[in-house]
C-alpha cells in the first residue's frame, strides 16, 4: 500500500529528490516527478504503463517560471491567456527551451504547460521549486482519478500521495496551442471554445484536426476507460437490465420495468456539475459487482458538453464505439454484448 498524507514538505522534497508524488488539483489527480529530471519523468511512464510517444504537461506555480520553460520569444497571446486564466484549469502548447527533457514533450519541439488553481498543488510546486510533469494519476487509458482513493486502487509504486479530498471540476484541463493569432483546440475542457471565442474575439478559434499526430494528452481514440464495456446511445435505451448501470447528464424520462442502477450526474441538468461528477460515477459502477455493462446517452457537444462527450466518446471507442436508437453498433472494437 502506499504512503499517503497532507504533508507537503515532504512531498516536495521527495519531488526534488526524483520520487514520485500523486497530488490534487482542481482537474483531476495528477503524478508529478520533477519535470527537470529525465530519469524522474521516466518513472512515471513506468508507474502508469503510459507509452513514450504520449506527452506530459509540465505544471508550475508562476507565469514567470514560463520562460524556463517556453522557448523565447514567447508570444504575447501566451501571455494575455495565462493572465486571464490562470492559475486554472487551461494548459497551452508552445516551442519548449532545452531545460525540458525530451521524455517530457515525447520528444517533439513543443512543452504542454499549466498552472493549476488547487492550494494543495499550488503549495507543492512552489515548495518543490521546479516544474512538475503529471500526467492523470492512474493506469494509462483508465478512468481518471478524482479522489485520492481512486489513485490507491491504480497505482501501487508511487512514493507518496497527497490526499486533497474530491477535486471539484472533475474533468482534465482543456489544452490549446497558440500560433500566431490562432489558438487551436487540441483537448476540450472547462474552458470552452465559446469562452475563449468571449475573451478573445480578435483571435481565430480552431477545433484540432483527428488526423494530427499526438501534440498533447488526451488525444488518442480510446482512453478514460472503465475496466467494464460502455455502451454509449443516441437516445434512452428501452430496455434497461438489472445488470447494467445508467449514467445520465441530465435529467430524463425512464422507461417503464427498468431495472437497471441510474446515476443521475445533475438533478437540474447542470452539466458543469454533471462533469465534476462523472469520473466519480464511472469509477462506482466500475467497482459495483452487480454491474456488468454501463450505458449512457449523449448530450450536445456544445459549452461544457463538448469536453463531457469527448471523454465519453473516448471511454467507450474500446468496446462498441457507439449504439444509435435501433441498438446498432457502429465503428471498431469488441463485439456488442446483448442489450436485453
Amino acid at each position: 500500500m502506499i504512503k499517503s498524507g497532507k504533508d507537503i514538505i515532504f512531498a516536495s522534497k521527495l519531488i526534488r529528490d526524483g520520487k514520485l508524488v500523486a497530488f490534487p488539483t482542481e482537474t483531476v489527480y495528477g503524478l508529478g516527478a520533477n519535470g527537470l529530471d529525465a530519469k524522474a519523468v521516466a518513472r512515471i511512464f513506468e508507474a502508469k504503463k503510459r507509452p513514450s510517444f504520449d506527452p506530459l504537461i509540465l505544471h508550475i506555480s508562476s507565469i514567470d517560471d514560463l520562460e524556463t520553460v517556453f522557448k523565447k520569444p514567447i508570444s504575447p497571446l501566451i501571455f494575455q491567456l495565462a493572465e486571464k486564466y490562470w492559475p486554472g484549469p487551461l494548459t497551452i502548447v508552445a516551442p519548449k527551451t532545452t531545460k525540458v527533457p525530451d521524455i517530457v514533450s515525447a520528444g517533439l519541439s513543443t512543452v504542454a504547460v499549466r498552472m493549476p488553481s488547487h492550494k494543495v498543488a499550488q503549495k507543492l510546486i512552489k515548495q518543490a521549486g521546479v516544474p512538475i510533469a503529471a500526467p492523470s494519476a492512474n493506469l494509462f487509458g483508465r478512468l481518471s482519478p478524482t479522489q485520492a482513493q481512486h489513485v490507491k486502487e491504480q497505482l501501487t509504486t508511487i512514493d507518496y500521495l497527497l490526499d486533497g479530498g474530491t477535486t471539484n471540476i472533475g474533468l482534465e484541463s482543456t489544452i490549446i496551442a497558440v500560433s500566431g493569432n490562432t489558438i487551436e483546440i487540441l483537448r476540450p475542457g472547462a474552458i470552452t471554445p465559446d469562452r475563449l471565442q468571449a475573451d478573445f474575439p480578435k483571435v481565430k478559434i480552431v477545433a484540432s484536426s483527428t488526423e494530427k499526430h499526438i501534440q498533447a494528452p488526451g488525444q488518442l481514440k480510446s482512453h478514460y476507460s472503465p475496466r467494464k464495456p460502455l455502451y454509449l446511445y443516441d437516445e434512452m435505451p428501452e430496455v434497461l437490465p438489472a445488470y447494467a448501470g445508467l449514467l445520465l447528464f441530465e435529467p430524463a424520462p425512464i422507461p417503464e420495468g427498468a431495472q437497471s442502477k441510474i446515476k443521475l450526474l445533475s438533478a437540474t441538468g447542470d452539466l458543469l456539475e454533471a462533469a465534476s461528477n462523472m469520473f466519480n460515477a464511472l469509477h462506482d459502477f466500475e467497482a459495483d459487482r452487480s454491474i456488468e455493462q454501463i450505458y449512457a446517452v449523449k448530450i450536445k457537444e456544445e459549452g461544457i458538453g463538448l469536453a463531457i462527450m469527448d471523454r465519453i466518446n473516448k471511454a467507450a471507442y474500446r468496446f462498441t464505439h457507439f449504439v444509435d436508437e435501433n441498438g446498432i453498433s457502429e465503428g471498431e472494437g469488441l463485439p456488442q454484448q446483448s442489450q436485453t
